[in-house]
């Protein structure tokens, strides 16, 4: 795939609106997603997530202890 390929097809989804926030307090639009095992409660940034999957789920369990 070549780069204008790819520019348009990413350009072909539309972004979510902007005016909203999650409870995280970051937008959902390009670059987030909704945080796993929140029930689409809150969004996350997708690269983070990406970037160590682990850490979030770890983080996630452990809240869900502290919780108890």
């Amino acid at each position: 795939m070549d780069k204008k390929d790819a520019s348009a097809k990413a350009g072909s989804v539309a972004p979510q609106s902007q005016s909203s926030t999650s409870r995280s307090g970051t937008p959902p639009g390009t670059g987030n997603m909704v945080a796993p095992g929140l029930g689409g409660s809150a969004h996350i940034p997708r690269d983070a997530f990406e970037a160590n999957p682990k850490a979030y789920f770890d983080d996630l369990h452990a809240k869900e202890k502290a919780n108890k």
